[in-house]
């Protein structure tokens, strides 16, 4: 199925809206023993009065809290818990970067895949002794990169001999 890439842009634009107040959250380093431990303690509950509220075993509830830690649990199992101590859970995706956002993310990669594909460009008519002044190689690459994005390309994606990020 063919991307609408205006609705792709907005749909971005309007992520990037939605995910702000998130994004502080990154540098948040989990407890040792798990938020969910960390909350229950905090709220003075015990693992027994939990497992009684969330209505299963006290040793499936800590295997819960174990799950956690090792990041292993499942988002259902932690908004059950979070429901029976009248918490909610949050989770949400934002971009590993500080200050990036998801356009910035898909332009940083239309820029080193335009890089990627005009170096392959260059380094051929190098070969052929044609070689091409590095401000029209530039220039080319940051055509290239507008022409990514503007057509909201999917090879954006590829990889190309490249680590992923």
């Amino acid at each position: 199925m063919k991307t609408n890439r205006k609705q792709t842009q907005s749909q971005r634009q309007l992520m990037d809206s939605k995910l702000a107040p998130f994004i502080q959250l990154r540098e948040m380093v989990m407890p040792l023993d798990g938020w969910l431990k960390a909350v229950r303690g905090a709220l003075g509950l015990t693992a027994a009065q939990l497992a009684q509220r969330m209505k299963i075993q006290t040793s499936g509830l800590l295997q819960l809290e174990r799950r956690e830690v090792l990041k292993s649990v499942t988002l259902a199992s932690l908004d059950k818990a979070a429901r029976a101590m009248n918490c909610r859970l949050v989770w949400t995706i934002v971009p590993e970067k500080p200050n990036d956002s998801l356009n910035a993310i898909v332009e940083k990669r239309a820029r080193r895949i335009a890089r990627k594909l005009t170096q392959s460009v260059d380094q051929s008519m190098k070969l052929e002794s044609q070689e091409l002044p590095a401000e029209v190689s530039n220039q080319q690459a940051d055509n290239l990169t507008i022409d990514l994005l503007r057509n909201g390309d999917p090879r954006i994606w590829d990889e190309i001999g490249e680590e992923p990020f």
